[in-house]
């Protein structure tokens, strides 16, 4: 888990993967890009860091250990709705769109990522919504 720098009060973005590069990475890329930026492991910590924190959107891998991704998206429609949430995956089903669009994420991706786009869809939330 990464936890924030206090010296800003703008909303976050929160990297939820269990891979720890994957987050570092996209750490990294959105921190250049001047957004601060938690990370989480699974989706029950994310949970917990959407709550104590004010995260404004959430950029989250399917497939992790104790919570997944559309366990997370779940909980999110149901306690925030306006919450935005990009799910990511590396095994892109139309299952898993289907269900995950169907509770509200804002985005469906396949990785590796396309980082441009990402950038797009990152920035049109943060713009919007602040």
């Amino acid at each position: 888990m990464s936890l924030p720098n206090k010296v800003n009060s703008s909303p976050y973005i929160l990297v939820v993967d269990d891979d720890k590069e994957f987050c570092k990475a996209l750490k990294e890329i959105l921190n250049d890009d001047g957004y601060q930026v938690l990370t989480a492991g699974n989706g029950e910590e994310a949970f917990r860091l959407t709550k104590k924190y004010g995260v404004q959107l959430i950029i989250s891998d399917i497939r992790m250990p104790i919570l997944n991704g559309i366990a997370l998206l779940e909980l999110i429609h149901d306690q925030n709705p306006q919450l935005k949430v990009i799910i990511v995956t590396a095994y892109e089903e139309v299952a898993s769109y289907i269900k995950v669009m169907s509770l509200g994420a804002f985005e469906y991706m396949k990785k590796p990522l396309d980082i441009d786009k990402l950038r797009k869809v990152v920035a049109g939330v943060m713009i919007n919504e602040t």
